[in-house]
């Protein structure tokens, strides 16, 4: 038994749902540094350069050793390492610098605006500089830091990424597009991400990441065309590939880390900190740098992760081509078994109605798309953190957890309680009453014109009904608080509903005097049902109405009891309408229910893996209530 839970995780492993984990093996932080603006490795991978919001640019080998440190007079916006050693500086302080590999300076340029990006290709031969509010991309040369000529972009830009080998520039604009640039400042071609633009790299082959506030990446080809999108947990603030552009590094502003591979799939996850802010890959793409809003940098190993998810990617495979051919063994065996038991002669009846069962086939396909597949779909995810347009990840019973802790659900479960009794009540007892006073009509021209006033109430739209009630209790000019100043009792009016002591019960008071249609139609469809016989021979025994009701009438509907309680339950467990228009939850959340919960974790905060957990526990409850309703309440049949 000590086997199993690994050999689960084993296999969760095997199918992808459990992510893979990396270490940090070291990490190291600068004083005074704020945020960590930029990190860029040189291609040697024996230095690091990181910029900081702290107007300090840093430069370290692959150790974590400090080799030297500049002071700017603003903000560090990008830094970038050359072949040579060179280091280049982007300050808002309207300076862009260069440094030798010793720290000398090879030279200051004031770009006269501040300097937003800059990005050089590995030799220098290319470097692109983005200033603030400008629309033309500038080019600068490596050895004099002397303008050498401009790009027409057209629109503000934000950021400027060059690919390794000076091929490819990359502009991002303000207004969410991205302009490729070839290396004689023509602009190529140009594409639109699907939000604000926050991070941008591109590779020796002219692909493009484009890191965005819709919790996104989205990678582009050559041709500015859309390849595929990763899904993030936050906004996202920095993107990164690889030396070789198969992986791909990302930072979002929730702390979270991420490596993807070219295919989209996710390799690694890592939270640090309360923010992302930069990565950068080692030259050998085994190590992540990461750089978090504490001024920390880490050097996370993520080569074993990522050939763990390799590896488990082949075993995916084969788990699964071993599950298909496990079923199809499966089916020829059980045809096999058919067949020796000469049951085979069902298909031929099958074939027969084969006119029949297609008649029916759209009617189960949409049963099970609409109905059963999301049902599913909602137990499954109720153990994922699961946000549209965002990673899915297995977190198992933590969404349960977090129920037991969050202080709505626990009051919504304590709310649900008082409104499951006294919606029963409502559901039972007044319907039973005005089906027994209908019953005992003698005209049944008046039997008719009962049923008809009651059931004629139901044209009356839901909505109008409880906006109706909503201005009943309104505080100045609402029918209970006019009542009881005519009567003397002004001192009770207040606000009912915005009162937590009163809202409770005022919203459990609307509809009186509850006399629901169908519970009204079932039950007296119920006493129709009942034999006269019955009734006349009691009346012979000298029973009264009274005792005919309590010995024949109740006994005998004990079915329609069962039916109208597992539907009231279900209705008002999953109910959350009327709490939502009259109340929305409050005051406060006095009204609150975790059906209500679920909607908004749902709508309001995306946090649908969380909602799925709710319907999942609303669910549980439902189904034990009515297992107990089913063995508790025996109808006439049973």
């Amino acid at each position: 038994m000590r086997r199993t839970p690994w050999i689960l995780i084993t296999l969760l492993l095997l199918l992808g749902l459990v992510p893979n984990a990396a270490s940090a093996s070291k990490e190291w932080a600068i004083e005074g540094a704020g945020d960590i603006t930029s990190i860029n490795a040189s291609e040697d991978g024996t230095r690091l350069a990181v910029g900081t919001h702290g107007s300090k640019a840093v430069v370290f080998d692959q150790e974590g050793q400090l080799l030297y440190e500049k002071q700017a007079k603003n903000v560090i916006t990008d830094v970038v390492l050359l072949d040579d050693g060179t280091m280049l500086v982007a300050s808002d302080d309207r300076h862009l610098y260069a440094y030798d590999s010793a720290g000398n300076t090879r030279w200051d340029t004031d770009m006269k605006r501040q300097v937003k990006s800059v990005s050089a290709s590995n030799d220098g031969s290319a470097i692109a500089v983005v200033i603030q509010r400008s629309n033309e991309l500038l080019f600068v040369n490596g050895q004099t830091g002397e303008q050498t000529g401009t790009a027409s972009i057209g629109t503000v830009m934000k950021s400027v990424r060059v690919s390794g080998n000076g091929e490819w520039i990359v502009a991002a604009t303000a207004d969410q597009f991205l302009h490729l640039v070839g290396k004689d400042g023509q602009v190529l071609h140009k594409f639109g991400a699907r939000g604000q633009i926050s991070s941008i790299a591109v590779t020796n082959d002219g692909e493009t990441a484009v890191g965005t506030n819709a919790n996104q990446v989205e990678l582009f080809d050559s041709q500015g065309k859309r390849i595929t999108a990763y899904g993030t947990r936050d906004s996202v603030s920095a993107v990164a590939f690889s030396t070789d552009g198969k992986l791909l590094g990302v930072a979002d502003l929730s702390g979270n880390f991420y490596i993807f591979d070219r295919g989209g799939k996710k390799l690694w996850e890592e939270k640090e900190g309360q923010a992302g802010r930069a990565v950068e890959f080692a030259s050998d793409s085994k190590t992540l740098y990461a750089g978090t809003d504490d001024g920390r940098i880490l050097k996370l190993d993520i080569g074993s992760a990522v050939k763990s998810a390799e590896k488990a990617a082949k075993w995916k495979t084969v788990l699964w081509s071993a599950l298909a051919a496990a079923a199809v063994a499966v089916i020829v065996l059980l045809l096999l078994y058919m067949k020796k038991r000469n049951k085979l002669g069902i298909f031929r009846e099958i074939w027969k109605a084969k006119w029949v069962y297609l008649g029916l086939a759209p009617s189960f396909l949409l049963i099970f798309v609409f109905l059963y597949y999301p049902a599913f779909s909602g137990l499954v995810h109720s153990l994922y953190k699961w946000q549209p347009g965002g990673t899915t990840t297995f977190i198992g019973l933590d969404n349960f957890k977090r129920m037991i802790h969050d202080p709505y659900v626990t009051k919504g479960f304590g709310n649900l309680l008082i409104l499951i009794v006294t919606g029963l009540i409502k559901t039972i007892i007044p319907p039973l009453i005005v089906a027994e006073l209908i019953y005992h009509l003698r005209s049944k021209k008046l039997q008719y014109g009962f049923r008809t006033a009651f059931t004629a109430s139901m044209v009356i739209p839901a909505v109008a009904g409880l906006l109706i009630w909503q201005n009943f209790y309104d505080p100045n000019m609402g029918l209970f608080n006019n009542f009881l100043q005519l009567i003397g009792l002004g001192s009770w009016a207040h606000g009912w509903l915005g009162d937590p002591k009163t809202a409770l019960w005022a919203l459990i008071f609307i509809g009186f005097p509850f006399i629901g249609i169908l519970q009204l139609l079932v039950l007296y469809a119920g006493l129709l049902a009942i034999p006269g016989e019955l009734t006349e021979s009691a009346k012979m025994d000298g029973a009264g109405l009274g005792r005919i009701i309590r010995s024949i009438h109740l006994p005998m509907l004990s079915g329609q009891f069962k039916f109208l309680i597992i539907l009231g339950l279900i209705g008002i467990i999953q109910d959350f309408n009327g709490i939502m228009i009259v109340t929305g939850g409050g005051p406060m959340d006095s009204t609150y229910v975790p059906a209500l919960q679920m909607y908004y974790a749902a709508t309001k905060f995306s946090d649908l893996g969380y909602a799925s957990a709710l319907g999942v526990s609303m669910f549980a409850v439902i189904l034990v209530i009515t297992v107990i309703n089913m063995k508790f309440i025996k109808s006439a049949d049973d």
